[in-house]
């Protein structure tokens, strides 16, 4: 019998709507070797092996070294590719970040008007050095600045609405988080807040 906790994993979602239409956002977002052209922080994403729609393709990403003179790195494996529904999975494989099992899913959806939705969520374990609030909240602030050069690149006079989600059980109780949008909740909250800012 084993009787060791199950390690519990971290869930969680980030979604924007953008002025872009789906299939202008799709087109500049599904090649998996082009993350560093959109992804804010990201300097370098170059094949390792594959194509960039061919599952089991792997892509080497790293940001620039900080004061620790350390390159933070890993190496991501696309593990499903759908252009009819426009998404992607791929999990990481490699790196010197934190990551042991993660799994992330990157979704082009219709969105209000001619617009689409981008979103980007995850199911991971812990990762050292990270909480799981502090994780939505990098991938809540990549996903803006990668909007914001989709639309410079497509519709830069576009508007849009940020949103974030947490999911599971968090203590968020007047929270300051996504740029300044207080979550109010009362003491444990399972289930989803969501946090949505109206930009201009």
């Amino acid at each position: 019998m084993n009787d060791q906790r199950q390690i519990e994993k971290w869930k969680g979602k980030v979604a924007l709507d953008l002025s872009t239409n789906e299939i202008q956002a799709w087109s500049l977002l599904s090649d998996f070797f082009s993350l560093h052209l959109w992804l804010p922080g990201v300097t370098t994403c170059e094949k390792v092996t594959g194509s960039e729609s061919l599952p089991g393709s792997i892509r080497y990403v790293a940001s620039p070294a900080y004061e620790s003179g350390e390159v933070s790195w890993a190496k991501e494996e696309l593990i499903g590719f759908d252009p009819v529904e426009r998404s992607f999975s791929y999990r990481v494989v490699d790196g010197n970040m934190g990551f042991g099992e993660y799994v992330a899913h990157f979704r082009v959806l219709p969105g209000m008007g001619d617009g689409c939705r981008l979103e980007w969520s995850f199911e991971c374990e812990p990762v050292t050095g990270w909480t799981r609030e502090g994780l939505l909240g990098y991938m809540d602030s990549g996903l803006k600045g990668m909007a914001e050069r989709v639309e410079k690149a497509s519709n830069p006079d576009g508007k849009n609405t940020d949103m974030v989600n947490f999911e599971g059980n968090d203590k968020l109780d007047g929270k300051v988080i996504n740029g300044g949008t207080i979550c109010k909740a009362n003491d444990e909250v399972n289930g989803e807040i969501h946090c949505e800012v109206n930009g201009a």
